[in-house]
């Protein structure tokens, strides 16, 4: 009889957790993670690397209940090592950008738990870069673009631990469309990133 009591009482907690997440407008926080990093490097086979990232989230409730928008601001260092090809060393690139995604979010949650998915374009500013393309220290901040455009895809799940903050974690694999070179260096005209990211955050909702 206690322990069906117990249980009672944590299927109400969960049940009231479950609820006041679904009327949260908004929610922020913080999120990091490890970014697994590779590109396509026109002419070149790649390697990843791996790479940092951290930022925050901010999200915002939709009018259907399972609906919302992520904006997940983030540094993230991203970068590939590749062949040497005709060039005189083999190439390494890092890069350190400022990614401001805007994703659309979609959750089905039942009791404390959920599972959510997203995609949406991303807005990358280059803050940092160095490395080598065709001669050695050929890479760096002049011989970039400033800005570029990725999409992103990801899914994930978030747990609650009160009705008013959840822990989350989520993968996404971001899809770079413009070209983070500058002009041409050697052979290589063209550097694309794509990068697979693993991220955990904390995630306070307004009450």
């Amino acid at each position: 009889m206690r322990a069906i009591k117990t249980l009672r009482l944590i299927i109400s907690l969960l049940a009231l957790s479950a609820a006041a997440r679904a009327e949260a407008g908004w929610g922020l926080g913080p999120l990091a993670g490890i970014n697994l990093a590779n590109a396509d490097v026109k002419g070149h086979t790649t390697h990843s690397i791996t790479g940092w990232a951290y930022g925050a989230r901010m999200e915002m409730g939709l009018m259907l209940p399972f609906l919302g928008i992520m904006v997940d601001p983030m540094l993230v260092e991203s970068g590939v090592k590749f062949d040497a090809g005709g060039n005189a060393i083999p190439g390494r690139g890092r890069f350190v950008n400022l990614e401001v995604p805007v994703l659309l979010k979609a959750r089905l949650g039942l009791a404390g738990l959920g599972v959510y998915g997203f995609l949406g374009p991303d807005v990358v500013f280059n803050t940092d870069a160095s490395g080598h393309v065709a001669t050695d220290g050929d890479l760096g901040n002049s011989g970039v673009a400033k800005t570029g455009l990725a999409g992103q895809v990801g899914g994930g799940i978030d747990f609650g631990l009160t009705p008013l903050i959840e822990i989350t974690a989520d993968a996404r694999y971001s899809h770079g469309f413009t070209n983070l070179l500058d002009g041409a260096k050697g052979d290589v005209r063209e550097w694309r990133n794509r990068d697979v990211r693993l991220t955990a955050g904390i995630l306070l909702h307004s009450p």
